[in-house]
């Protein structure tokens, strides 16, 4: 976050949560709870992609567009988690079902099988420092996602283990006209 005034900048690291799908999220000053798990925190960059080309309409009278529509639109939320663990893993994979603990010796198998199927989550891109207007906490909210990355594992040298997750907004039939694909909330003082 920038010392200087204005605060024109959202930078900073997130915790990256899942929940049920249309989970409540918590106010921006409050960490998340109940429902929501924790998956990480993030390493390098957390990007929210607003997609959708539009489409131009044109008449014979004009040589430029004298209208302009969205017929499509995508939210894609990309960031890489880092201090990987199997369980939130799996969570990426959509396979926390699947994981199989032994005792003897004590172990934990994830198999790497995604299925047909993607799991429908909320996540929450929180981050205790990402407001735009001075040191206060924002965040992400996609209320109906599914992981639609192709998720790569990285270990580096100085032991931590990275994966790179992509996610992408599913309409939210529940929500509030404009709000059925996520918003975004800054604490401002």
């Amino acid at each position: 976050m920038t010392c200087m005034e204005p605060f024109a900048q959202i930078t900073g690291t997130a915790r990256i949560y899942l929940a049920p799908v249309r989970e409540t999220p918590p106010a921006v000053n409050v960490s998340p709870a109940g429902n929501w798990v924790l998956l990480g925190e993030t390493e390098g960059e957390q990007s929210i992609e607003h997609a959708g080309p539009l489409t131009y309409f044109r008449t014979n009278e004009r040589t430029g567009p004298v209208k302009a529509v969205r017929p499509e639109e995508t939210i894609t939320g990309s960031f890489t988690l880092v201090d990987l663990t199997y369980e939130n893993y799996a969570r990426v994979l959509h396979a926390t079902n699947k994981l199989v603990t032994s005792t003897s010796p004590s172990r934990i198998e994830m198999p790497f099988s995604r299925g047909f199927c993607p799991t429908e989550y909320a996540l929450l891109m929180h981050g205790t420092a990402d407001s735009p207007y001075g040191l206060y906490p924002a965040y992400n909210y996609l209320p109906r996602v599914v992981s639609a990355s192709e998720p790569t594992v990285t270990r580096s040298k100085d032991g931590r283990a990275a994966l790179a997750c992509q996610f992408v907004v599913m309409v939210d039939y529940q929500a509030a006209a404009g709000y059925d694909l996520g918003y975004a909330v800054a604490q401002t003082s």
